[in-house]
């Protein structure tokens, strides 16, 4: 799979935007509902432990601060069949991963909306703002 030609092609399918950084690097702003929007980063890395290609598809849901509902995060991420909490760089954020070789493009546009649409819902639920 050709990420970033993906990217670019799905961006423009959901009247999104795309945002490139390098050939391992890209933005997608996803359109979601209530004219709300969501910022999702996809990043190709090798794997250290396996020495194969993965996909990171990120997106932020809020800064850390202690009135951050952690247990209720975690419990809620069983119901998602792809993304999960993470913490990284000062921030909660929703992430999927999975090895590059492994995709179909169908599955890379779920990822990219079910992490897109989490990420958004608690967003809005912890901070009550469209932030990110």
């Amino acid at each position: 799979m050709n990420y970033r030609k993906f990217s670019q092609n799905y961006a423009k399918e959901i009247g999104g935007e795309y945002r490139e950084y390098d050939d391992t690097q890209s933005v997608i702003i996803v359109p979601l509902k209530r004219g709300r929007f969501q910022t999702v980063t996809g990043h190709i890395v090798k794997h250290p432990g396996y020495n194969r290609e993965v996909i990171h598809l990120k997106s932020k849901v809020c800064e850390l601060t202690y009135d951050i509902p952690f247990q209720e995060c975690l419990e809620a991420s069983k119901d998602y069949p792809y993304t999960k909490f993470v913490v990284e760089d000062g921030f909660l954020k929703v992430e999927a991963i999975n090895f590059l070789v492994n995709l179909k493009e169908d599955m890379v546009k779920e990822m990219i909306t079910e992490i897109a649409e989490h990420a958004d819902d608690w967003e809005l639920k912890i901070t009550g703002k469209d932030i990110h």
